[in-house]
């Protein structure tokens, strides 16, 4: 009879439990990736692997001469954040992007522009954002701002609308002053308008990157895949 009571009552307290944990608000869902700052979800490192990134303002030529280069080289696994600017001047470019199969962001030179903005005003300028891109059929998965980082308001409206903001660990300056390993970071590097210049920057770049032992190229993506703290959406 005791051993009876005692099931009715521990099943009595497991429906209890149950009816509070459905009725109980859900958890935040913030991003918490290893290296994010300001804090939600801007991303700059990982564990495991490099992420190859660029920042496209300027070029033709160069910028065509570099995506044959990273492909003699194997380098399967970039990507180019695109100012909108230079995108509509170069749309023949555009397509040996698209051919290539590198990754796509978008570039904000001008990221003081989100300080006024009410919510419904950043959804409507991001939003006109990616038609731009893809009226060039480009589908830009990545944001990235010139200078100042962005406030969380506006990071989580960009991850609303399935943009991660990138920025990085290592630019050119950093990468050419030091011998340290890149394994983990991401690294931006400025293209140039020359052709030469384009070709010297990208060797000098290439053995500095090449010292680090067991080098691999990884997509943003997989960069964040390797980290120890997983990804949490925003709300």
């Amino acid at each position: 009879m005791r051993s009876l009571s005692f099931r009715f009552y521990s099943a009595l307290i497991m429906m209890v439990m149950v009816f509070f944990l459905i009725l109980a608000p859900g958890t935040s869902r913030v991003m918490e990736v290893s290296g994010v700052w300001p804090s939600p979800g801007i991303i700059y490192k990982g564990d495991k692997g490099t992420a190859l990134t660029f920042n496209v303002t300027i070029g033709d030529s160069s910028v065509s001469w570099l995506i044959e280069e990273l492909n003699r080289r194997g380098i399967q696994k970039a990507a180019f954040f695109l100012d909108p600017a230079w995108v509509d001047r170069h749309s023949d470019i555009v397509e040996e992007l698209i051919e290539s199969g590198f990754d796509i962001g978008i570039y904000d030179l001008h990221p003081g522009r989100y300080d006024k903005m009410t919510e419904k005003e950043m959804d409507n300028h991001i939003l006109s954002l990616i038609s731009f891109f893809n009226e060039y059929e480009l589908k830009p998965a990545y944001y990235r701002t010139k200078g100042q980082l962005l406030q969380p308001p506006v990071v989580k409206r960009l991850r609303e609308h399935e943009l991660l903001v990138v920025d990085y660990l290592i630019d050119e300056g950093t990468l050419e002053d030091s011998d340290q390993s890149i394994e983990g970071a991401v690294v931006a590097l400025e293209l140039v308008n020359k052709d030469e210049e384009m070709k010297e920057d990208w060797d000098k770049w290439y053995r500095v990157m090449a010292k680090t032992k067991n080098l691999k190229y990884v997509s943003i993506l997989e960069l964040l895949a390797s980290s120890d703290s997983k990804i949490k959406l925003l709300e």
